[in-house]
């Protein structure tokens, strides 16, 4: 970049806002741009190079489509990563009477040609094409022949070795431009941190470029993160998070092909919700199929790694969740903001377990490539490349390699990433598996420097890794820790039920007004087992994991044990058992008391709430198996005799669940907060079971404490005795 980037007055369209306006109604009926198009769209129209950084939904596709149309003469030539994202937006273009093609490797040599010919003869106002396709000398020939007005670089993050999808061809994307006699360039992204928008600047060789963020906040979004400990603790929470979201349509994510399969196959046998699998490792036509169904709306959830979801247009996405955690804070933002496109409310969970880090982890170290690795490759490339070998899909070349030469398939990518660096390898436009690839002559030299900054990257990624680590962990606000991530200072005004989970404990904290604090026999025993449990954690020495606490508290004589033998709870809990101590754990951190922290190594943490609870002696919804009963509902000091339902209601229970569901959707719009705020599913189920009639009864229901019972108990009460 040779000078420093400069920001774009808002509407600051001028004289062209007529034109503008003009052509918004005409071509895309439209009457006016939303916030900060405007200020994006005027170094377009002034010809000048522009980085444009817009969250998801905000309308950065119609930035380059209406410059282009905008534009006195030439053709706009828009860089994607995604064959299917060009396919979508050159349909809805041609829809419009627009004069707009594609060239990919979906098409036949005779398609490409008639492209290419109207290229040449001025015909088309947008021609889309995949970064590596700007690579290809034919093509570069054409381009050259024509006018071009405008290169738009979509998802511009991709050019960045330190973005969160950093590809490769994009780096070609420079000289691309300098051969077509340099068109000014917009470069547009939803997630890029300042580090990765100068490196995008740098990159593309953007001269003097307007530098516009019109902000990362989503405030239809709400962010919240769940606790977990193990894979039957996640299921738990996804199923009543499901049953939060009936009808509605939602993405969930995981890390790996296997997850992929198994928890799209729990969604639908064990939640009852229609769901399908999408990964890399599925035929491209049952991959475009799964697509085509989410976004016509046939198909309401799909579970899917990585590979799915950008340029996915559907926006009535009303969820986006979890399994685990993504590798850093920007790709969990782009994922997550896949969700709420329409401006409505929507919800982004994540589900964090310390195993998941650990599993980041391994891939990081794994990742990491040896000159052994990449002469191994490049030499089963060069063998594969002899053979007469059938057509295979990427994913089934790089499995077939690994299984071959032993080397992990996550490390693949990388491997074959560095030697194209080195020169020991070509890759060529539009072929797939062994056609991708053209081994060129082994470059000891080149594969030494390709190898040279292993080392830093592996640091790098375990900082973005630390990153959304520190996401899951923190009690501080979630929208304030990812805007600050992006550098985006920002205030913003969200309702804190609207917001997170974080703010919602911490609004509770600050709330709840100070009760007298009970003596320890008026608690039952099995809250005392619970608090005890968190007062032992605050009396350690030195943090320490979820194992070593649970062996603490039973007493455990194994090696490296008799240095904890001093801690005032060594032993206190030995009757109730490690195994029911660890089931303690795992419901006080599913509930929000414990937490989960530490940088080098996960440690048992107490939360906000937890403290509080530990100071007010409050009766905790938790079971000890020893003593066979839940302690009470959450927050309230009625005794060890809540009720308790099971999901199994009679027929006319539930009919009455329904009823109350129903009553909860109007109640929770009219007051403008999600349903759950006003009683989950599983407080619901046990009003229809117990059917009070009183308010003593209904504050033994578990889930309902005295403000519910303020706020809805004569409600409920009515439409209990209405049912009968």
């Amino acid at each position: 970049m040779n000078a420093a980037p400069v920001s774009a007055a808002p509407n600051a369209l001028g004289d062209r806002a007529g034109d503008v306006r003009a052509a918004l109604q005409r071509h895309f009926g439209f009457d006016g741009l939303r916030p900060g198009q405007d200020a994006a769209l005027r170094p377009v129209l002034d010809k000048r190079d522009a980085l444009i950084v817009m969250p998801t939904g905000a309308g950065k596709s119609l930035i380059y489509q209406l410059g282009a149309l905008l534009q006195p003469r030439g053709v706009t030539v828009v860089v994607s990563p995604l064959i299917a994202l060009m396919k979508d937006q050159v349909d809805a273009l041609q829809a419009r009477g627009i004069a707009a093609a594609y060239v990919n490797s979906s098409q036949t040599a005779g398609e490409q040609r008639e492209v290419l010919d109207r290229l040449r003869r001025g015909e088309l106002t947008l021609v889309y094409a995949a970064p590596e396709r700007l690579r290809v000398a034919s093509f570069q020939r054409t381009l050259r022949e024509a006018d071009v007005a405008l290169l738009a670089v979509d998802e511009a993050h991709c050019v960045s070795q330190w973005g969160h999808d950093f590809r490769p061809d994009y780096l070609a994307l420079a000289s691309a431009r300098h051969a077509m006699g340099d068109p000014p360039c917009v470069a547009l992204t939803a997630t890029a941190t300042p580090r990765v928008q100068d490196d995008i600047a740098q990159q593309l060789d953007l001269q003097t470029p307007v530098q516009l963020v019109t902000g990362f906040n989503r405030p239809n979004l709400r962010f919240e993160v769940k606790m977990t400990s193990t894979a039957d603790q996640k299921r738990r929470v996804l199923r009543g998070f499901l049953d939060e979201h009936q009808g509605e349509a939602g993405l969930i994510y995981v890390a790996t092909r296997k997850d992929c399969q198994a928890l799209a196959e729990f969604v639908r046998d064990e939640c009852g919700r229609p769901c399908e699998a999408y990964h890399a490792g599925l035929p491209d036509a049952e991959r475009s199929h799964v697509q085509e169904q989410f976004i016509s709306g046939r198909l309401d959830t799909v579970v899917a790694t990585n590979a799915f979801g950008m340029g996915v247009d559907r926006g009535d996405v009303r969820f986006v969740a979890h399994w685990s955690i993504p590798s850093n804070l920007e790709a969990y933002y782009q994922e997550a903001g896949r969700a709420g496109r329409d401006g409505r409310p929507a919800v982004a969970l994540l589900l964090y377990a310390p195993q998941d880090r650990q599993l980041k982890e391994w891939f990081i170290e794994q990742g990491a490539p040896t000159v052994d690795d990449l002469r191994r490759v490049h030499g089963y490339v060069r063998r594969q490349s002899e053979l007469e070998a059938a057509d295979t899909s990427d994913a089934d070349f790089l499995l077939a390699m690994s299984d071959s030469l032993g080397v992990h398939a996550s490390k693949l990518p990388n491997v074959l990433s560095r030697l194209v660096r080195a020169g020991a390898l070509e890759e060529r436009s539009g072929g797939a598996g062994v056609r991708r690839w053209a081994p060129q002559m082994w470059n000891e030299r080149g594969v030494k420097r390709a190898l040279s900054s292993i080392d830093k990257h592996r640091d790098d990624q375990s900082a973005s890794l630390m990153g959304i680590v520190r996401y899951a962990q923190s009690s501080d606000c979630r929208r304030r820790t990812i805007l600050d991530h992006f550098g985006d200072d920002a205030t913003f005004d969200v309702p804190v039920e609207a917001c997170c989970d974080a703010c919602r404990t911490a609004a509770r904290i600050k709330d709840r007004a100070p009760d007298e604090v009970p003596e320890w026999d008026e608690i039952p025993m099995a809250s005392r087992v619970a608090l005890g449990l968190l007062d032992a954690v605050t009396r350690m020495r030195w943090p320490v994991g979820r194992l070593t606490l649970s062996k603490i508290l039973a007493g455990s004589k194994a090696k490296g044990m008799d240095k904890y033998e001093r801690h005032p709870y060594y032993g206190r809990l030995q009757t109730v058992g490690q195994g029911a101590i660890d089931k303690i754990y795992k419901e006080l951190l599913l509930k929000g008391y414990l937490g989960i922290g530490g940088d080098e190594y996960p440690v048992v943490e107490l939360t906000p709430i937890g403290e509080q609870a530990l100071a007010h002696r409050e009766v905790l919804d938790v079971t000890v198996p020893a003593f066979g009963s839940r302690s009470g509902g959450g927050g309230s000091r009625r005794g060890a005799g809540a009720a308790v339902v099971s999901d199994d209601l009679a027929p006319q229970d539930e009919a009455l669940f329904e009823q109350l569901r129903q009553w909860r959707i109007e109640v929770a719009t009219e007051r403008g907060v999600p349903p759950y705020v006003v009683f989950n599913d599983k407080t619901l189920r046990a009003i229809a079971s117990a059917r009070p009639e009183s308010e003593d009864q209904m504050l033994a229901v578990s889930g309902v404490g005295p403000a519910k019972w303020e706020a809805y108990g004569d409600a409920v009460l009515a439409m209990v005795a209405e049912a009968g």
